[in-house]
């Protein structure tokens, strides 16, 4: 694997050598002063270009930067829709020493809307002097926020209500339904009362890291072993069990929130317990 400094060395070639190329500047987790590097890091470079339909017409000129064995360009995808700013392209690369790099393209004249949408910006080579003076680099916009007593009520009202559309997938032994909605609804707001546990221990601001990699240091072990067994869904049996453990769990960790912000709080996990026990004894 080419180490960092090659891989500097060679982005910096590249951009020095192609007029088209303005600005090269660094993102994502090597900016972050909050990660411990590691071998696995992605390099993600943007390059401020003028005339960039000179660059998508063709993938040829990719070349530059290694072996390349596997790519994906969001912006030229049908299935899946783009959510860069128009004008804007980007290339995701893998290479055959277990580089990646995720490129993106972004024309000169819409610099301004680039260097605001992303705290986590660092310039390396600006040919014209074009670029804004930048704070330095943090990561405080994807930190958890001290969260209001109606954010956690609205979390805990989620949550209550779709555990009762799991309990009905898996009465009705629709597997795919049921998981369906422990992946993308109470995963995602468990995950978020977890945050806010986190935080109302640690104190707020606190960064659990990109999709709560990082939350396992806030918890006890007992909290992580049932974080984990709410994630085995590969039958009926082992998705109920994740069901009334993500209830226990969700109302141990939501009981400890409102108690050290001050919080009220309303016993309603004990009300769905109750009303899903109902619809198995229907």
């Amino acid at each position: 694997m080419r180490n960092s400094k090659e891989m500097f060395t060679l982005f910096e070639n590249i951009v020095n050598n192609d007029p088209r190329i303005r600005v090269l500047t660094l993102e994502g987790s090597r900016v972050n002063p909050n990660v411990t590097p590691d071998i696995w890091q992605d390099y993600d470079i943007t390059f401020l270009v003028n005339d960039i339909d000179s660059f998508t017409c063709s993938d040829e000129w990719l070349s530059v930067f290694g072996d390349r064995i596997f790519m994906q360009k969001p912006e030229a995808m049908e299935l899946f829709p783009a959510d860069m700013p128009e004008g804007w392209f980007s290339y995701l690369m893998l290479f055959s020493d277990g580089i990646k790099i995720d490129l993106t393209l972004v024309p000169v004249e819409t610099k301004d809307e680039y260097f605001s949408q992303d705290p986590l910006i660092r310039v390396l080579i600006d040919k014209d002097g074009i670029c804004p003076a930048l704070p330095a680099p943090t990561d405080e916009n994807f930190r958890v926020q001290k969260p209001t007593e109606a954010f956690v009520n609205d979390c805990a009202n989620e949550f209550l209500f779709v555990s009762t559309y799991v309990a009905k997938g898996l009465l009705r032994k629709e597997l795919l339904f049921a998981n369906w909605h422990f992946e993308q609804i109470l995963h995602v707001e468990l995950l978020r009362m977890l945050g806010y546990l986190a935080g109302s221990r640690k104190g707020f601001p606190l960064n659990t890291g990109k999709r709560d990699k990082w939350l396992f240091h806030f918890l006890t072990t007992e909290e992580s072993e049932q974080l984990l067994a709410c994630h085995r869904l590969d039958s009926l049996e082992t998705a109920w069990d994740s069901l009334y453990t993500s209830l226990q769990l969700f109302e141990a960790a939501m009981k400890e929130v409102c108690h050290t912000l001050g919080y009220t709080y309303r016993n309603d996990v004990e009300k769905i317990r109750n009303y899903i026990e109902l619809l198995k004894n229907m």
